[in-house]
């Protein structure tokens, strides 16, 4: 019997789809909130979800995504020795999915494989959220929800100790001679400060987004440390104001996303599916002004 290439197989399977194709880019098209923005198509092993990005959020890591997805980064492949152009998010699966609240995907199957050298800072106007004005601790001392705090530790590191650099307070004497310096910055200081403390840095003049369900987001392990990695949200996230770059929003393809999403429930509390049964990213092209 004849055998026929994965990719003779994948051609014909798009010449089959073309008018269904070309329908729902259409009609993801009219779901844009700005059909001048790109529109990308991302096509998974459990559908197709088509993403709008804002340029005007974050337009740095827009280019990037772009440009990463259509094989215009130059990457370092350690096993030739040599410079690759590859269309970086194909063959990439979802290697982190956190039940009811995001799937991530970015980061490669295999480790060597070529990956930007290079980070990216935030794209963040956190006045626009407010968060000049929101303070870390409410009157009875409890903090902010947002910042998202589960423990004592949580505030240590979170709050206290990047507060205590700030201060220069770098011994236990340094901490109790200036004990009402800490204690009035604490009851004083805002999300912004808090987070600035961390290492993040804002742009007023950005039109930041919040992270609402269906939101894209790019992350990496700290502040200005992007490169490739990113997120959807599948629920409203407001405690990510400020600390996330948000590049875009999904406009058609949701149920898709809630699909990948419900696959973490096989897998009992882990959050970290096998290379074999992630959900695989086939590959992402922007789709506008192509029709």
């Amino acid at each position: 019997m004849m055998k026929l290439s994965l990719k003779l197989l994948t051609a014909a399977g798009l010449l089959l789809l073309a008018p269904l194709v070309a329908a729902d880019v259409t009609s993801a098209i009219q779901a844009m909130e700005n059909p001048s923005n790109p529109l990308l198509l991302m096509r998974t092993s459990r559908g197709e979800v088509f993403l709008e990005l804002f340029p005007e959020s974050a337009p740095r890591n827009v280019a990037n995504f772009i440009a990463l997805a259509q094989a215009r980064v130059p990457l370092f492949d350690v096993t030739s020795g040599s410079m690759v152009q590859p269309n970086y998010y194909d063959g990439m699966t979802f290697h982190r999915v956190l039940k009811n609240y995001l799937i991530q995907a970015g980061a490669p199957r295999q480790a060597g494989a070529p990956v930007p050298e290079y980070q990216l800072e935030d794209e963040i106007n956190a006045r626009q959220f407010g968060l000049h004005e929101l303070k870390v601790l409410d009157p009875f001392g409890k903090p902010h929800p947002w910042l998202n705090l589960q423990d004592n530790e949580d505030f240590q590191r979170e709050v206290l100790l990047p507060l205590y650099r700030s201060l220069d307070i770098r011994t236990p004497e340094a901490l109790e001679a200036r004990q009402f310096a800490v204690h009035s910055s604490l009851q004083e200081m805002t999300l912004l400060q808090a987070y600035e403390n961390q290492g993040y840095r804002y742009n007023d003049r950005l039109a930041s987004r919040p992270a609402l369900r269906g939101s894209i987001a790019m992350t990496g392990p700290g502040p200005n440390t992007i490169n490739a990695e990113f997120f959807i949200t599948t629920i409203d996230a407001p405690w990510l104001a400020g600390k996330t770059t948000i590049i875009g929003q999904v406009v058609e393809g949701l149920d898709i996303v809630d699909r990948i999403n419900a696959s973490a429930a096989m897998r009992g509390n882990s959050t970290t599916p096998s290379p074999n049964t992630g959900t695989m990213i086939f590959d992402i092209r922007q789709v506008n002004g192509l029709l």
